[in-house]
């Protein structure tokens, strides 16, 4: 048990209860235990006298048997003596014969002993009625009928005593006592008890209040634990209290509170993820935007500046020549050309990453789609002595037969750019679990690993020192890439033995699509 632990202070605030009251217990009986036991010793007493009093007719063996019964079951002693000091009866002794004990009345003056020896029990029942008889005030026994006295004995032997009158001409007296040294023994006995059953309790109460405050701050300690976890974020834990007492009501109110916390953070956290990335999209777009400009301008600063330069050359009239003349006019025309290539690449690749492109699904046939390709690249191949080989196989695929039929074109038309002269390039079109795979293979040096990723950027060429005529527009595989998002599917690139190898999955399309939907 933690010092300073509210398990320990609740065990402790039992303890100092319990200690408190144990020693309020023995205060009290330390400093009015005997008042209160001398108040009902003297209740005693004067009982004894009353019922004595009203059972006494003028004889006393009338009230023989009252008085056996009351010295039978109490440790009250009594005696009746007559005016003139004549004991009738005393419990100490038999009755007299009528003569007085003294010569003096009893109530008047004092006993006088007899002159022959007295076992010491007679002897000292006579001491006591001698004492009680030189004590009593006849003025106050004859107003209040009886009166409480103190006697002592030679010895030191003290007693309680009440005299009083039995009839009302006062001939007939009772004396009613009780020795101090039982009242004594019976408040040393109660302070050595009460001692001792204050200790036992109080030993108790210890016990008790170790397990009472175990069972009572095992709630608070578990709940105390479960907001220790809540304010590290962690809200697995969840509080076993229960019971409709107010710790359940608060185990309860901190569960839904840890509930309704986890639920509030975890949308918080999606909102903040959701922000995150949007903030990130809307740098990427505007890194993307930038280097687009950046790209593009420089991709139109060389076309741009040909046709200008060649169109003023055509209005000072520097080609004056037929041929000359022909010259500025088709460069002019393919700068111009180049330009329009690459506005419409531009076009197209912006409606892809937008999701403003039309696809309309069929059935294409991917021999019939090679052969057209090839048949279009047949004089750039031929010019270079480049062999264009494609599998006859009948694969067919449904999908958007013009983008896929933009994916090959390009394909093909990096394969003749960058296949050395009397190269081989190969096209293929397998089928997968998934849906259909076409290859284009060149062969050539291939690749960085570290530069195959980036191929798929806009504007990026793997040489920076090529002509443009090699190099192209640096649009074509990013085209690639975004029909590839469009028609969910995939793209890639990876150096094989012998070159590299361009690839494009599609998935098989469902039967039941319709021939034209827009994405």
């Amino acid at each position: 048990m933690k010092h300073g632990s509210i398990r320990f202070k609740f065990f402790a605030a039992i303890s100092a209860v319990a200690l408190v009251f144990i020693g309020m217990l023995l205060l009290l009986n330390l400093f009015f235990y005997e008042d209160y036991y001398m108040m009902t010793r003297r209740n005693e007493l004067r009982d004894a006298y009353q019922s004595i009093h009203s059972s006494y007719t003028g004889s006393v063996d009338d009230i023989a048997a009252v008085l056996d019964n009351y010295e039978s079951r109490s440790v009250i002693r009594l005696s009746i003596v007559a005016a003139d000091g004549t004991v009738r009866y005393s419990s100490f002794f038999s009755p007299g014969n009528g003569e007085p004990a003294g010569g003096d009345s009893a109530l008047q003056g004092t006993f006088q002993l007899p002159d022959f020896d007295l076992f010491d029990q007679q002897r000292r029942g006579y001491a006591i009625l001698q004492a009680i008889a030189q004590s009593v005030n006849p003025d106050t026994l004859a107003k209040h009928n009886y009166q409480f006295l103190n006697v002592s004995l030679w010895d030191g032997d003290q007693y309680l005593c009440l005299a009083g009158a039995l009839d009302s001409q006062g001939e007939n007296c009772l004396f009613a006592y009780m020795p101090y040294a039982y009242i004594e023994q019976n408040s040393s006995l109660n302070l050595v008890f009460l001692l001792i059953a204050g200790g036992c309790a109080l030993l108790i109460c210890l016990v008790c209040g170790y397990f009472i405050s175990r069972q009572f701050t095992r709630p608070l300690i578990d709940m105390a634990g479960v907001a220790d976890r809540m304010s590290e974020l962690d809200f697995s834990t969840k509080c076993q209290a229960g019971g409709s007492d107010e710790i359940g009501h608060l185990g309860q109110s901190l569960n839904r509170l840890s509930a309704y916390l986890e639920q509030t953070i975890g949308e918080l956290k999606q909102s903040n993820d959701q922000l995150a990335q949007e903030i990130e999209k809307k740098e990427r777009i505007d890194s993307m935007r930038r280097e687009f400009i950046v790209n593009v301008s420089h991709e139109l600063k060389t076309p741009i500046a040909l046709i200008q330069g060649y169109a003023e050359g055509l209005t000072a009239g520097v080609a004056d020549d037929p041929e000359d003349r022909e010259f500025y006019c088709d460069t002019i025309a393919d700068e111009a050309d180049r330009m329009n290539k690459l506005v419409m690449q531009l076009l197209n690749l912006s409606k892809l990453e937008l999701g403003a492109e039309q696809t309309f699904y069929e059935d294409i046939d991917i021999h019939e789609l090679c052969a057209e390709a090839v048949q279009k690249t047949k004089v750039l191949c031929e010019s270079r002595g480049l062999i264009v080989h494609f599998d006859d196989t009948c694969v067919t695929v449904r999908t958007d037969g013009n983008l896929l039929e933009q994916v090959l074109m390009n394909y093909l038309s990096n394969a003749i750019r960058y296949t050395v002269d009397g190269g081989h390039i190969e096209i293929s079109a397998t089928r997968t679990d998934c849906g259909i795979r076409l290859t284009v293979f060149n062969e050539g040096e291939g690749l960085p690993e570290e530069e195959l990723p980036k191929i798929w950027e806009k504007f990026y060429r793997t040489d920076r020192a090529r002509t443009r005529e090699a190099g192209g527009t640096g649009i074509g595989l990013s085209l690639v890439h975004a029909i590839a998002d469009t028609l969910h599917g995939s793209c890639g690139a990876e150096n094989v033995p012998g070159g590299i190898s361009f690839w494009f999955e599609l998935p098989n399309a469902p039967e039941n699509s319709e021939s034209n939907e827009e994405t």
